[in-house]
């Protein structure tokens, strides 16, 4: 138990010192290292996201045509609400990822610019002005389209609650009747959120190929 505690209290005081080093300190890579590790992390749930967005919104595209198939209406009520539950467990896991993502790259770009002041070769310098500026645009298509992505999968997933909400007692054809405008404002939600999670993930793949520190060698 104290061996665990004193790990952790190192681990901290590694992390603090991460940050407070200088522009070009040896810790610049790991904080690089972070920063690219989150990114590869909204990659994956912005992949996962675009598959429980797709799901839930089938399940409640069925529900309100009355398309249930072999199931009775309670079944595929029930298939929707679970869907929702999925969707609003990977909407938190998206934010989850974005959120450190964002963090994490605030000291990175802060002290790559100031690292800049300090070289004195001027190709030197104007080589690492322009990655620094490709890197940064890179960077800020990811958060161009993440950001926004989890206020809209919030807003999605609201949208699929009230939906559960107003046919948990009241499931037959009148009431499916009365959703109909409401269900297409869901589907043209679902659409934008799903372009919003294909630019992150393209965003965020072509950071991470050209950013990635160089992978190590197997021995």
């Amino acid at each position: 138990m104290h061996q665990g505690i004193a790990t952790k209290a190192t681990l901290s005081l590694f992390l603090l010192a991460a940050c407070a080093s200088g522009p070009a300190s040896d810790d610049s890579p790991v904080q690089v290292e972070a920063m690219v590790s989150w990114i590869e992390r909204v990659h994956v749930e912005a992949d996962r996201s675009r598959l429980a967005i797709a799901d839930s919104f089938e399940r409640l595209n069925q529900l309100a045509a009355g398309q249930f198939g072999k199931d009775t209406a309670a079944t595929a009520f029930a298939r929707f609400v679970q869907s929702t539950d999925v969707a609003e467990q990977q909407a938190t896991r998206f934010r989850e990822a974005v959120g450190p993502m964002l963090t994490s790259a605030q000291p990175v770009f802060e002290n790559w610019r100031k690292a800049l002041e300090t070289i004195a070769s001027d190709r030197l310098r104007q080589r690492s002005e322009l990655r620094y500026a490709v890197s940064k645009e890179r960077y800020e298509a990811i958060t161009a389209a993440a950001v926004p992505a989890q206020q809209r999968f919030d807003e999605f997933v609201k949208a699929l609650r009230d939906h559960a909400a107003f046919l948990a007692h009241d499931l037959n054809p009148g009431a499916l009747d009365e959703i109909q405008d409401e269900v297409k404002l869901v589907a043209s939600n679902a659409r934008e959120l799903d372009k919003e999670m294909e630019s992150t993930l393209v965003a965020a793949r072509a950071y991470v190929e050209q950013s990635a520190l160089p992978a190590t060698p197997n021995r």
